[in-house]
């Protein structure tokens, strides 16, 4: 995303990681790092179209292991699972890890992408799992399926940040907005979701 130097914080920072994610995979960042003057964060000591946003990883998914065996007693997390469900449930639930991907440059030109995003159900608070497309439809298509919220959200990723009208007609939906609109089309489907889509800019390009 281009930023005007004049737009800017000209101090470069260093973290040793445990502050910050990338926004793109959500993996720590480790490293310099600077500034806008509009409170966001990116990746390397000066500013380029290649720069990455940071997030703090307290707007991640909430880190879950790749297997959770949901009837043993000794999770911490979720050995409580079996009370909050009024389900019977399984031996073993194989939770994915997020393997969620960008958006492609054809995907930029199109101005919209498509996100994937899984909320597991039997937790005891909410997990939010985002994955790619394949990954979306084999566990639609499985019995999995059953223990899951499942949402495809449209994501604009290219254009002016707010709408466009005029005489009170929309002429071009912004990011911002049109973000918006699709955060509150997928809570109809996994409610308390924007707490999750929280970053209405992730992946923006101007």
């Amino acid at each position: 995303m281009y930023i005007p130097k004049g737009k800017l914080d000209p101090n470069i920072y260093y973290t040793n990681g445990g502050e910050y994610v990338l926004s793109t995979t959500r993996t720590e960042y480790k490293g310099y790092y600077h500034k806008d003057l509009m409170g966001g964060i990116w990746t390397d000591k000066e500013h380029s179209v290649d720069s990455i946003k940071l997030i703090p990883p307290t707007l991640n998914v909430t880190p879950i292991p790749s297997n959770i065996n949901i009837c043993n007693s000794q999770s911490s997390t979720y050995y409580q699972i079996s009370k909050v469900s009024n389900k019977p449930t399984p031996k073993q639930v194989a939770v994915p890890v997020s393997d969620a991907l960008p958006p492609t440059q054809e995907e930029y030109q199109q101005t919209y992408f498509t996100r994937y995003i899984l909320q597991y159900k039997l937790a005891t608070k909410p997990v939010y799992i985002e994955v790619n497309k394949n990954t979306y439809y084999s566990i639609l298509n499985a019995t999995e399926s059953n223990y899951y919220n499942m949402v495809e959200v449209l994501w604009k990723i290219y254009g002016p940040l707010y709408d466009k009208k005029e005489n009170g007609i929309l002429i071009q939906g912004g990011v911002i907005d049109s973000n918006l609109r699709s955060i509150q089309e997928a809570s109809k489907k996994i409610s308390g979701i924007g707490n999750y889509l929280n970053d209405l800019l992730l992946y923006y390009k101007q």
